[in-house]
């Protein structure tokens, strides 16, 4: 009878030992499929939210080019963003997720809406936003200077309907592409330099002015210098 009982302890502690086991198990495949989810989840978030911004896109382009149209004539951007405002009133942006709309001029004089998000042409998309964070800095950096009365050591700027904080250096950061291929960085970044600091020497423009911006994404950099203009894998073929 002590041998039954014995036996049948070991087999309930055999029993608890693979219920663990089995437990473990269920745990690590309950995670592996959440890490596996997630992307697959934001893929089909962002599929949703692009196919949401190509509406309003098509909606905001035909609009403009109706009005184009009617008036016959090359007209401005601001005139154009005025026509955008009217086909879409409602909403503060026409990208559903934020995204900041551009107004590129077409071949044939009519303006087209493109989206700092969606836009599928990725080194044109690169380029808008970086010229676009470049005007903000300047705007914040003016901002900044009347408000502190000194200088920042960067400046976050609101750019497809998110925070962006551009970092001021003293020497070019080692960017040459995207993040997304570039060791220590990562998402999108903004560094700028200032005339007469570090090694960004006065010239061109006036010290303590902008001598020198870069904005990277994922897939790109545009980079731009006083006096030379814009480079970058955003402006190569």
């Amino acid at each position: 009878m002590k041998m039954k009982t014995g036996q049948g302890n070991r087999r309930g502690c055999d029993r608890g030992g693979v219920n663990r086991i089995v437990v473990i198990l269920l745990a690590l495949i309950a995670a592996m499929l959440v890490v596996i989810a997630i992307p697959i989840w934001k893929g089909y978030r962002y599929r949703a939210e692009k196919q949401a911004c190509e509406q309003a896109m098509k909606s905001a382009r035909d609009g403009l080019i109706i009005d184009y149209l009617d008036r016959w004539d090359s007209g401005t951007a601001q005139e154009a963003m005025k026509t955008l405002d009217q086909v879409l009133p409602e909403r503060p942006n026409v990208c559903p997720s934020g995204g900041t709309v551009y107004l590129v001029r077409r071949e044939d004089g009519v303006f087209e809406p493109i989206c700092g998000l969606h836009d599928s042409d990725v080194k044109r998309r690169c380029r808008l936003n970086a010229a676009r964070a470049q005007e903000l800095l300047a705007e914040g950096l003016k901002n900044a200077r009347r408000e502190t009365k000194q200088e920042p050591e960067s400046v976050v700027i609101q750019l497809n309907g998110r925070s962006l904080e551009c970092v001021r250096v003293q020497e070019p950061p080692k960017l040459r592409r995207g993040t997304r291929t570039t060791d220590g960085y990562e998402g999108i970044v903004a560094f700028y330099g200032l005339a007469g600091e570090g090694q960004f020497a006065a010239g061109a423009v006036k010290a303590g002015e902008i001598a020198y911006f870069i904005y990277a994404d994922e897939d790109d950099c545009a980079a731009w210098r006083a006096g030379e203009g814009w480079t970058g894998t955003a402006y190569d073929d």
